[in-house]
């Protein structure tokens, strides 16, 4: 969110220049393996640029229902770490993603409001969705792995971490697509868009298919709204194109054609998660209110399990929904599942049938929301930190005027 018009500091520009290309840098750092020490640097130095500024940003984004229930559920979080099982270990963990969370998302909501950022944070997802992809390429020829993933010292990343990373940046594709007026430009970043759906079926991520599905099936239903976009041949090109894509794709994998015969009898056990689904229910039960505490640790200790049948879970939880509901309980669950459907319902009202940057932003987050935070969440543990950011862009686009300049 710009300076208003009655407080133009040429400090607070500099600072909040500083901090716009803080956030690009962390974007593009984000997923890399490599520069923990780096976001730590932009996102506790930008916090310190975002406090220093805070009282030369307006306050509408303060009080939008988002912001408050997102501060709901960090409230929660808090919590569950003081009635947590082992407090001391709970408490230590909030110095983790709950505080770069809670710094992230404002940042991202204020400072990126504006047009101008907005298409150059869009430049820059799209820009890392291709790295990404690309250093996923070179470890699939040179390593000779099975599945496509990036499997190098600079970026490493099971394959349905590294499905979910580009799903998360894929949507910013599609913004540059159609913001794009030269006929070169839309070429070359069309075939961006196959050099990245290719990468995503080499990766042979079921969970990552399904959110990519999601994520087109939101862009198709609002480009029936506009003039000139037939919804019926829209989803024929796209499957036309899908089918091609994978079955070039199903010629140069074996281990992709495995997966794929094979998924049906993985959907009995959803590829063995149920493993820890099942205990991880009888746990809730003993305590459904508070949970049993924040921290990853806490789910594979003893205690949840000493009343149940079971003995702790050999993995992760693989289901963000059931990983707040055990650590936080109902009162975690609840103002995580409103908050998501909240955002996804105001964020895509909010694009309606317009074009634009701010628009096609939108869109985009609301369909990350759908594809990665809901269907693929199902089957998969994401990062409240990263959470906050898809977010804080799509609060930024929201709050922005659209009838501003700038």
């Amino acid at each position: 969110m710009r300076p208003k018009e009655n407080s133009p500091s040429k400090i607070f520009v500099i600072l909040d220049q500083c901090l716009e290309y803080f956030l690009y840098l962390y974007l593009v750092f984000m997923f890399l393996t490599k520069g923990e020490g780096v976001r730590n640097i932009l996102i506790f130095g930008g916090g310190a640029l975002w406090l220093v500024t805070l009282k030369h940003r307006g306050f509408r984004f303060f009080r939008e229902p988002e912001t408050i229930l997102y501060g709901v559920f960090l409230f929660t979080i808090l919590l569950s770490a003081i009635f947590s099982i082992d407090p001391a270990y709970s408490l230590a963990e909030l110095k983790g993603d709950p505080i770069k969370a809670a710094l992230l998302f404002p940042m991202f909501a204020t400072v990126m409001s504006d047009k101008k950022r907005l298409l150059r944070l869009t430049y820059v997802c799209s820009l890392m969705a291709v790295v990404m992809v690309t250093i996923g390429y070179y470890s699939y020829i040179f390593h000779d792995i099975d599945m496509l993933k990036p499997d190098t010292p600079l970026m490493h990343a099971w394959h349905n971490k590294f499905a979910r990373y580009l799903n998360t940046f894929h949507p910013f594709l599609f913004v540059l697509f159609f913001i794009s007026k030269k006929r070169s430009m839309k070429v070359l970043i069309a075939g961006s868009l196959v050099y990245t759906v290719v990468a995503l079926i080499l990766s042979t991520s079921r969970g990552g298919y399904i959110g990519f599905f999601a994520i087109v099936l939101m862009w198709l239903l609002y480009l029936s709204k506009q003039r000139g976009y037939n919804l019926g041949k829209a989803i024929a090109i796209f499957m036309i194109t899908v089918f091609l894509l994978g079955a070039a794709s199903w010629k140069v994998s074996p281990f992709l054609r495995e997966r794929i015969i094979n998924t049906v009898s993985d959907i009995k056990s959803f590829n063995n998660r149920t493993l820890a689904w099942i205990p991880a229910m009888h746990a809730i039960k003993e305590r459904p209110l508070m949970g049993w505490g924040y921290g990853n640790r806490i789910f594979q200790q003893n205690e949840p399990y000493e009343s149940t049948q079971y003995k702790p879970p050999p993995i992760g939880t693989h289901n963000t929904f059931l990983r707040v509901l055990f650590h936080q309980g109902i009162i975690g669950l609840l103002p995580y599942l409103f908050l998501i459907l909240y955002s996804i319902r105001s964020f895509y009202r909010a694009a309606g049938a317009d074009t634009g940057i701010r628009n096609y932003v939108l869109v985009a987050i609301s369909s990350v929301l759908v594809g990665n935070y809901i269907l693929n969440a199902l089957v998969a543990d994401f990062r409240l930190k990263h959470f906050a950011v898809v977010l804080g862009i799509g609060m930024a686009a929201k709050v922005l005027d659209e009838d501003s300049d700038t």
